[in-house]
């Protein structure tokens, strides 16, 4: 029963992730997407520190030099954008 319920989740998952462009997107770079994406909602400003972001529990555990390659991929992907006026600042492409 249990593993019916992760199963039909996880498809349910899977196909939210291709409905907003996210299946192109290795697992890491998913969860750096995502991770910016939950910071921009609770900033007021609507943009993600990056020291926040290598602090966030979808990204803390990797390293970071992967997490600043996952930020490029983002960016030319024009998945993220860096902000053009704070240093260290990334929101959701438009």
């Amino acid at each position: 029963m249990a593993n019916e319920t992760l199963i039909s989740f996880k498809l349910l998952l899977q196909k939210m992730e291709e409905d907003i462009g996210l299946h192109e997107l290795s697992a890491l770079e998913t969860k750096v997407f995502l991770a910016i994406s939950d910071l921009c909602n609770k900033n007021e400003h609507s943009n993600a520190r990056t020291k926040d972001l290598l602090n966030h529990d979808l990204v803390s555990k990797a390293g970071r030099a992967t997490v600043f390659r996952a930020l490029t991929k983002l960016e030319a992907a024009n998945k993220i954008s860096k902000s053009d006026t704070l240093h260290g600042h990334y929101t959701l492409a438009s």
